[in-house]
């Protein structure tokens, strides 16, 4: 039970901090956004157990590298990964609820930049969250189809994605692999007062 306890404790936090900072920019870009920027819809519901299984196996593929790189299975990383790149979807629940919405806001880098600064501030001890963190953002971003406004709210110019996934995709392992090390690094660490 104490086990459970403690991957409560590592996990809860931070997949707290990722839904809020989703919320809050979905809710932003909407009231920031006009009515010609309102786009989105919900895709098929026909194709959401397939969407699901993809971001799973994003995330599962996060984690095992940050695994691999830190040389343990970290269960809360692994964990984390895979709720981090599942909750930037959370950003489709206007149109589930068939409210017209800028197309994704958490696919935007002003969602990546929100979410760096919330993690910065409430997790300054765990500079791996931050790490982990950006590299599901790009596993997720790269691993998606379709249009998307990466610089709104400034621009909800859509363009498309295609050029831009393999070199996400690359800076996503980037970062999963420095997650690893950053925990192993503070794991062999001599403890200095």
């Amino acid at each position: 039970m104490e086990a459970f306890r403690s991957w409560l404790r590592e996990v809860v936090p931070p997949v707290t901090v990722v839904l809020a900072v989703v919320l809050v920019i979905t809710v932003a870009f909407f009231f920031l956004s006009g009515p010609a920027a309102r786009i989105g819809t919900l895709r098929s519901v026909s194709t959401i157990p397939v969407k699901v299984g993809e971001v799973v196996s994003l995330g599962l593929a996060v984690g095992l590298l940050v695994c691999v790189a830190e040389r343990r299975l970290d269960v809360p990383l692994l964990t984390l990964a895979v709720a981090f790149v599942a909750l930037i979807a959370v950003d489709h629940l206007p149109s589930a609820f068939g409210i017209p919405q800028p197309i994704r806001p958490a696919h935007t880098f002003a969602f990546l930049a929100a979410e760096v600064v919330a993690f910065r501030v409430a997790f300054r001890t765990r500079p791996e969250l931050l790490a982990l963190a950006v590299a599901t953002w790009f596993a997720h971003i790269a691993g998606d189809t379709g249009v998307f406004a990466f610089f709104a709210p400034f621009s909800f110019d859509y363009g498309p994605l295609g050029p831009y996934r393999l070199p996400f995709a690359v800076v996503s392992v980037v970062f999963a692999i420095a997650t690893g090390f950053l925990v192993r690094r503070r794991q062999i660490a001599p403890f200095v007062p």
